[in-house]
């Protein structure tokens, strides 16, 4: 395929218009993954995940210039909410990110989260695929930040870091989000803040009494905006990707990350395509008209679609 070969000799517009491709849901699009697939696996490729306002673009654009100007070949894959007027992203992370875009060697794409669950985009791991064709050596994805529903991105990434701010709130309700259980890195952010390092410590004690793994989750305090604290984040993550890499447990969780990610994804196309097969068929309306007339209860409703969707001999 000419568009692939085109992306392997670095030819970034090629790129750009396969990960649309692939966003879109065209077979030539699957079809080049396949292609680009042989050429994956070494990039290191690093989510960034937490609440909305952590300041995850910020961090990311500054990861991304450190990582470039170390010589680094960095891609960016910043998943935005998706625009309500359509199905596009709203641009707002990488409006946040235009020293990296300026910087020779960072390449940029916005995708639209488009509902998939897990604080990624449905293509996002097609688009790493084509970023790594490309020869990004360094593969950035910022997630929408949904909280508790991040747990995609720990699937694709080889590390993840979790960007929390001084007002995460009590302990209970940072649990009951699971960004603790998500991080590979833990990221104090805005330390210019009152109370900041007194929360970093806080959460530093709560990871090291709660330790279930060989990998110490370290807790950096870092002032994105102006750039302290980002080397540190830089050390930890290339200490964590060497953890990864000689570290058989680290390569096993990979292994399981994949797994469940592709059954993430089954499940979405699996769903997808079973409600067009009987969204059509008058004995699903009919179905939907007993509930409403209470005639039926909703988990009687619930087997009744089961048995049209699959039915049995």
């Amino acid at each position: 395929m000419e568009l692939v070969d085109k992306v392997l000799r670095g030819d970034e517009g090629s790129a750009a218009r396969l990960i649309s491709m692939i966003e879109e849901g065209r077979d030539e699009g699957y079809e080049a993954i396949s292609l680009l697939f042989p050429y994956t696996g070494k990039a290191h490729v690093i989510g960034v995940t937490g609440a909305p306002g952590a300041g995850k673009s910020t961090i990311v654009d500054k990861l991304a210039i450190s990582f470039g100007r170390q010589g680094g070949k960095v891609g960016i894959i910043a998943v935005d909410p998706t625009s309500a007027k359509g199905s596009g992203a709203f641009l707002g992370d990488r409006l946040r990110m235009r020293n990296a875009e300026k910087l020779e060697g960072v390449f940029i794409r916005s995708m639209a989260h488009r509902g998939f669950p897990g604080g990624i985009a449905k293509a996002t791991l097609g688009a790493a695929y084509v970023l790594e064709g490309l020869g990004k050596d360094v593969i950035l994805i910022e997630s929408v930040g949904s909280g508790q529903t991040e747990i995609q991105i720990s699937m694709i990434c080889d590390s993840v870091v979790t960007v929390l701010t001084p007002d995460y709130g009590d302990e209970i309700q940072l649990m009951k989000a699971g960004l603790l259980e998500i991080g590979d890195i833990v990221v104090m952010n805005k330390t210019d803040r009152p109370g900041a390092v007194e929360a970093a410590k806080e959460i530093e004690f709560y990871l090291m009494s709660h330790k279930k793994q060989h990998w110490q989750i370290p807790v950096l305090t870092v002032e994105a905006i102006q750039g302290k604290g980002v080397e540190d984040l830089i050390a930890a993550l290339k200490l964590h990707r060497t953890y990864t890499v000689e570290n058989s447990q680290g390569s096993s969780k990979k292994k399981e990350n994949i797994k469940r990610l592709v059954l993430a994804i089954f499940k979405e196309e699996f769903w997808g395509e079973t409600l067009k097969k009987i969204q059509d068929k008058a004995m699903f309306d009919d179905i939907f008209q007993q509930l409403q007339n209470s005639t039926i209860d909703p988990y009687k409703a619930v087997r009744m679609v089961m048995d049209l969707a699959l039915p049995t001999e």
